[in-house]
This record gives structure tokens, C-alpha cells and sequence, in this order.
């Protein structure tokens, strides 16, 4: 699956032909049309890029293509400056530090850590690109009705979640977006924002329709692995049920994908392996964002084609020279000792471990000496360790071919339980569902706890289990836990629970788009 996802097809000439073609045909296209100036047919010929689009997705083939594009989105961080949906939803929660070489290095990524974000913030435009890139890819897709069979239907249901993923991460940082299900003629691009309750309404509308279309993730072959499954859709759908507080929907949809525990999936037995390279789309993965350590398209020359998972390196402890364990990064994304702590009144080593690693760490494997700028917590994210067999020769901090796990079978159960507790449906299957992720943890089972204190306990555990992994934030702000636990980093409550708009993209709107309150 990984090779798929190099596959970059928009509609316009110059990502259907290698640039090398196109600087060769230019040239040509110059030479005849001055020569035949006066042909009126010449003239009158059509743009190419709109020619092809109209003789594009005819068949099979070519939507595959153009479903491939959709997902490419996925892995696009840009940059410099980075846009990871990974970075800035971790960054301004309580388990993340912003480090690097200091306050003046990659200054966007420190005003999010702070909760100094501004609308001009580079890193914020590109996260918006992104999700509507995507989305345009996705609604091409869904909207062809030109080509008819069993195989479209699984595209289609393909990017029905794909463009219900997109949306659902342009909510959590943004609130109400434009809800745009098809391509735009241009008197339509400035759009104004639609409130997320209907845009809610129209992804479950998707999942529903995509659900019966996609097949589990056990009928995958290899060369699939990596594209959405029944799943992945339900577990998204119970996701979108449970942040609207639909408890008893998010219940009924989640209890899906549990029951398939055993069958389809299954919790890792050691809690590090579920970020190792052997185990990536392993027995705990529900949905993975697939990234590869292909080098023809990692470089600083060409950083918006990175095939890369150029996090990893951004998370990398700055060491002076690289080992043959451990290569060196640019030590932005530390773990606060906040967290660590956490893990320690729970006598928790087996998932510290699994998350962080220190100086203890460093000296074993050789290395002595390492940065340690302002903001430095001694805790780097094992999540996205620079692990020098995960990344090539050539380019190597483009290429760690490392996969962000977006939904693992832990969270799902953990969402779970949430549910069942607070739709006050069945308190006794929600501690059991706790109680599998602390076992896996050997760590005390808990028992005799119901309501609010099991509530409480489950949130716990969503950190304990999910930290690093970019849900912390969202978890606290749809608590309503976001003030008291984020106050004394900076959080404003009524402003911070989102993200600014892109100013760029409200002056291109022409002023139809508002900004959040309070930016």
C-alpha cells in the first residue's frame, strides 16, 4: 500500500506528465504555435489540462488513481514551514512540550504551544489546505457516475470515509467550516462557514453509506493494507457519535468493532511494539496513515512530495552525532514531565516506556552529549523515535517511513466504555473494557467503581494509553476539562477550544468566511 500512495493525480497536465516531459513539450508547443500563427486552428485549440480532465475517470483504472490522490492528502505535511495534524493537535496539550533550538525556531509551532496562535500562522493555512485538498479529491470520486460496478462502489464508500475523516479533523480544529460535496465552478469558491451539527449530519450520512461497501480488515491483501475498512468506518462513525454526546449511537456503532476483537483484531501483547516497523498495520490497527522511506521524492528540493514521515525527525533528540540506533532530530516535540508523572502515581513503567525515553536511554545506546534549549523536559517521544533503520541513507530525515496510527483498537475500546458509562448504559462492560487496557499495562485492574468516578478514571487511562498520539487536546476540550487542566499553560476558555481561520483564506472569501471569536 505504501508504493500506492506515491501516486499523485490532480487534475491538471503537469501531474499526469513527469516535469522532465513537461520542460521538454513546452519548448515544442512554442516553436509550432509561432509557426503556425495564422491556422485558426491553432487558436482555437483547447487548454490541455481541460481536456484531459473531461477524458479522465472513465473507467476503473482511472478512478483508482484518483482515489489514491485522495488518500495521498492523508501523509501531505508541506513545508517548510511543517503542517502535521499530528503536531499541531498535540502541541498545546499537557503531554507535549515545543523544544527545538529554542523560542525562534519554527516560531509558528511556538505560538501553538503557547496559545498564542495567530490567523496569519503559516503552519494553520497549511492544515486547512490539506483537509480541503482532500476533500476535493474525495468529492471527484464520489460524485463520478460514469462508471458503474461493484469495485467503484468500494471507491466511492473509500472516499465517502476519507472525505468524513477530513471534515471530522477540520471540526475538531476549526468549529464550523464550509461544507463543500462537490467540485466548485469558480463564482462559487468563496463559501461561507456551515454550522458542524449539519456538517455532522452529512459525514454520518457518508459512514452509514460507506459501511456495507468496505470489506474487513482480514480479507486485505498485503498490497491493500492501508486503505479504509468496515472498521475504520465504524470506529469513526462511533468517534463522530461520542463528540456530539450521542452515547447510546456511539455505543451501538463501537460495540461493532469490539465484537470483532479476537476475529479481525486484537490489543498488541506489548504495548512497544504498537509503534515498531514489524508491527505496522499489526493486530491492533484499525486505521494507519501510511508513510514510506521511498527517497525519490524526499528531499528539500520538492518537501510538498514527501513520501516521508517527516515528524519523526522533527521529534529526534538534537545529538551531536548519529548512532547506529538512533539518529539525530530537531527535538520539537518533547514529553512533559506532567505526564510522565502521571505514569508514575500509577507505577505505569511499561507504558512510560513505551512513550518516552531520556538521558538514561541516550547514554546506553552511546550518545553523551545533546542539546537542551529552552523548554527542555528530558523526555523525548518514543512514539516517533529517529530509529535509524526506519530511514534511508539518502535524505534520511525526509524518509522514516514510520506510520501515524490514526484508530488502534485501544482507543476504540476506551471511546467505548466512555460510552457505555456515560450514556449510563452498562457500567459493568465498561470497566471490563478499562481493565483490558490496564492489563495489557500490568498495571491493577480496577473494580467496584460506577458513574463519575469510573468516568474519571477512563479519562485517566485515555492519557495514560493514548499519550502522544495527538487525542489528549481534543479530549479535554470536549470534556470541558480544557480550562482547568490548560489554564496555567495559557488556554482562554471560549477562545482556545479552536483554532483561528486562516486569514488568507477569509480574504479570499472575500469576507464571507468569519473568523472564531476572540482571534
Amino acid at each position: 500500500m505504501k508504493r500506492i500512495f506515491s501516486t499523485k493525480v490532480i487534475k491538471n497536465l503537469k501531474h499526469h506528465i513527469p516535469m522532465k516531459t513537461i520542460l521538454k513539450i513546452i519548448p515544442l508547443l512554442l516553436v509550432l504555435s509561432f509557426s503556425s500563427s495564422c491556422e485558426k486552428e491553432w487558436l482555437e485549440l483547447e487548454p490541455y489540462g481541460k481536456k484531459l480532465e473531461a477524458n479522465f475517470y472513465n473507467n476503473e483504472e482511472e478512478l483508482f488513481d484518483g482515489l489514491m490522490a485522495a488518500y495521498d492528502m492523508l501523509q501531505m505535511k508541506y513545508g517548510p514551514p511543517w503542517s502535521s495534524y499530528y503536531f499541531l493537535a498535540n502541541f498545546p496539550s499537557d503531554d507535549s512540550k515545543v523544544v527545538g533550538g529554542g523560542p525562534g525556531d519554527r516560531p509558528e509551532y511556538h505560538e501553538i504551544g503557547q496559545f498564542e496562535t495567530t490567523p496569519t500562522n503559516p503552519s494553520i493555512e497549511e492544515l486547512w489546505r490539506r483537509g480541503y485538498y482532500g476533500i476535493y479529491r474525495a468529492n471527484i470520486i464520489i460524485n463520478n457516475d460514469g462508471v458503474k460496478s461493484s469495485v467503484v462502489d468500494r471507491y466511492k464508500a473509500e472516499a465517502k470515509f476519507l472525505r468524513a475523516y477530513y471534515y471530522f479533523e477540520l471540526i475538531r480544529f476549526f468549529g464550523d467550516v464550509p461544507l463543500i460535496l462537490k467540485t466548485l465552478s469558480p463564482d462559487e469558491y468563496s463559501q461561507e462557514r456551515t454550522e458542524k451539527d449539519k456538517i455532522y449530519t452529512q459525514l454520518e450520512k457518508d459512514l452509514k453509506e460507506a459501511i456495507p461497501e468496505l470489506p474487513l480488515k482480514s480479507s486485505l491483501s498485503n498490497f491493500e493494507m492501508g486503505r479504509a475498512t468496515k472498521g475504520a468506518a465504524q470506529s469513526l462513525l462511533g468517534k463522530i457519535y461520542l463528540y456530539q454526546e450521542k452515547f447510546q449511537d456511539a455505543a451501538s456503532m463501537l460495540k461493532n468493532v469490539v465484537d470483532l476483537e479476537g476475529d479481525v483484531y486484537k490489543l498488541e501483547e506489548n504495548y512497544d511494539d504498537i509503534w515498531k516497523a514489524s508491527h505496522e498495520n499489526g493486530s491492533e490497527s484499525i486505521f494507519e496513515i501510511q508513510y514510506s522511506s521511498v527517497t525519490e521524492r524526499g528531499d528539500w528540493d520538492w518537501a510538498r512530495a514527501n513520501e516521508g514521515n517527516i515528524d519523526v525527525q522533527m521529534s529526534g533528540p538534537r545529538i551531536a552525532a548519529d548512532t547506529d540506533t538512533l539518529r539525530g532530530g530537531w527535538g520539537f516535540d518533547m514529553v512533559t514531565q506532567d505526564l510522565i508523572d502521571v505514569y508514575k502515581s500509577e507505577d505505569d513503567s511499561v507504558r512510560l516506556h513505551g512513550t518516552a525515553y531520556g538521558a538514561t536511554f541516550l547514554n546506553k545506546i552511546g550518545v553523551t552529549t545533546w542539546e537542551e534549549n529552552e523548554g527542555y523536559t528530558g523526555w523525548f517521544s518514543k512514539k516517533r523515535a529517529t530509529w535509524a533503520n526506519y530511514t534511508t541513507s539518502a535524505n534520511p530525515e525526509w524518509n522514516y517511513g514510520t506510520n501515524e496510527r490514526i484508530i488502534r483498537l485501544a482507543d476504540v475500546k476506551l471511546m467505548y466504555a466512555e460510552a457505555l458509562n456515560r450514556g449510563d448504559i452498562d457500567d459493568d462492560e465498561a470497566l471490563k473494557q478499562l481493565n483490558d487496557i490496564r492489563e495489557r499495562a500490568e498495571i491493577s485492574k480496577l473494580s467496584g467503581i460506577s458513574g463519575n468516578e469510573l468516568f474519571e478514571a477512563i479519562k485517566k487511562e485515555r492519557r495514560m494509553e493514548l499519550a502522544m498520539e495527538g487525542h489528549r487536546f481534543f479530549d479535554l476540550v470536549r470534556w470541558g476539562d480544557a480550562a482547568e487542566e490548560l489554564g496555567p499553560l495559557g488556554f482562554e476558555k471560549g477562545k482556545h477550544e479552536v483554532f483561528p481561520i486562516p486569514q488568507s483564506e477569509i480574504d479570499k472569501s472575500e469576507g464571507k468566511l468569519k473568523q472564531n471569536d476572540n482571534y
